[in-house]
C-alpha cells in the first residue's frame, strides 16, 4: 500500500477540536551520567544533569494533539496539589484546552519518575492515584462529558486502567453523533464501543481473549479483529504491529495492512500509541477517511520513536517523511 498523502489533507486536521477523556499523568524525566557503581548496594549512581516534567498518559494524547494544530480539550480529574497545578500548567502552556480538567482536594495527582542515563531507562518509580466511582460521581463527570463534546468534532477515550473511564461513559458516547476514538486497556474488563479502537498487537491479542498459536500475521489479524468485533461495539479496529505497520480491520472481515514508514532511528517507543490515536482524532474529526487517517498515523508514530521522552509530532515533519518515502 503506498504511504502519499498530499498536504491538502494535512492541512484539513488543523483545528479539528477534539474532546480527550482519560486518566492523566505528570511525566517526570530526570536525565544524568553513571560514572559508578553504589558502594551500598550493587545499582549505578546517576549523577543528575537535568530534569523535566511532561504531560503523559491521557495528557500526552492532548498535547500530541496541539502540536498537530488541532484543539484538544481535556477532560480528566487531578489531584488539587502540586503535581497537578503543574500538570494543568504545562496542558495551558501548550494550547490545551483545560476548561473541563478538574482538580479534587480529596485525590493526589498521578506522577511517574522515569530516571534516564546515557539513553537508556535505568528505572521508572511511579506515584499512582486510583480514581473510585464515588469521584466520578460527585464531580457529574458524566454531564460534564455531555456538555463539553457538543461543541467538539471527536472525541478520544483513552483508558489507562486508572478509575476514569467506565461503562457508563461509553453508554454515554453511544448517543452522540461525532467520532470516538478508542484507546483501550488490556487490564481493564470493560465493553468499549466508538468508531475506532487502537490497541497494539499484545492488548489486541488480549482483549480478544484467545490463545494465538499462529506466527502469521494475517491469520492472527483475522482471529483477533473478529473476537473483538464479536466482543465490543466497534465499527473498525487500528492494530497498530510495531515494526510491521499497522492493520485496519473493519467489522466486516476486511483487513487492510500499512508499511511501518521509514524511520532511521528508534529511541524510545513511550507514547507512541498516544501519537497514533491523536493523529487518527484530528483526522477522523474533519472527515478524512479511516485509512487517509491511518497514512497520518503511521507516519507520526514511526517520527516520535526516534525521539527521546514522551514526544510529539508536527505536520510538517509528517509531511517531510511522506515525502522521503514516496
Amino acid at each position: 500500500m503506498a504511504l502519499e498523502i498530499t498536504n491538502n489533507v494535512l492541512q484539513k486536521i488543523a483545528g479539528a477540536k477534539v474532546l480527550v477523556i482519560g486518566d492523566v499523568v505528570l511525566d517526570h524525566f530526570v536525565w544524568g551520567e553513571v560514572e559508578r557503581i553504589s558502594p551500598e548496594a550493587p545499582v549505578p549512581v546517576v549523577r543528575v544533569i537535568k530534569e523535566e516534567d511532561m504531560p503523559g498518559a491521557a495528557a500526552n494524547v492532548a498535547l500530541n494533539l496541539a502540536a498537530l494544530d488541532a484543539k484538544p480539550v481535556m477532560l480528566s480529574i487531578i489531584g488539587d496539589d502540586v503535581d497537578g497545578k503543574r500538570l494543568r500548567e504545562l496542558l495551558l502552556k501548550n494550547n490545551v484546552n483545560c476548561d473541563f480538567l478538574i482538580a479534587d482536594t480529596s485525590k493526589k495527582t498521578t506522577r511517574k519518575t522515569r530516571i534516564i542515563a546515557r539513553s537508556q531507562h535505568v528505572v521508572r518509580v511511579d506515584w499512582d492515584s486510583i480514581l473510585d466511582s464515588k469521584t466520578i460521581e460527585n464531580h457529574n463527570v458524566l454531564s460534564v462529558i455531555e456538555d463539553a463534546a457538543k461543541v467538539c468534532d471527536a472525541v478520544v477515550v483513552q483508558d489507562y486502567n486508572k478509575g476514569m473511564i467506565c461503562k457508563e461513559i461509553f453508554n454515554l458516547l453511544e448517543k452522540i453523533n461525532i467520532p470516538v476514538i478508542v484507546d483501550p486497556n488490556r487490564y481493564h474488563a470493560i465493553k468499549y464501543s466508538g468508531l475506532i479502537a487502537t490497541p497494539n498487537a499484545e492488548e489486541a491479542k488480549i482483549l480478544s481473549g484467545l490463545e494465538i498459536e499462529t506466527d502469521n500475521v494475517s491469520e492472527m489479524l483475522k482471529e483477533v479483529s473478529q473476537a473483538i468485533f464479536s466482543k465490543h461495539n466497534l465499527e473498525k479496529l487500528v492494530i497498530t504491529l510495531s515494526e510491521k505497520g499497522l492493520a485496519l480491520c473493519d467489522k466486516n472481515g476486511e483487513i487492510k495492512k500499512m508499511p511501518v514508514a521509514k524511520t532511521h532511528n528508534v529511541y524510545d517507543v513511550s507514547g507512541a500509541g498516544d501519537t497514533v490515536v491523536a493523529a487518527l482524532a484530528a483526522a477522523l474529526a474533519q472527515g478524512i477517511t479511516a485509512w487517509e487517517a491511518c497514512k497520518i498515523a503511521n507516519a507520526a508514530a514511526a517520527i516520535v520513536v526516534g525521539k527521546m521522552g514522551t514526544a510529539t509530532t508536527t505536520r510538517a515533519e509528517i509531511q517531510a517523511l511522506l515525502n522521503e518515502i514516496k
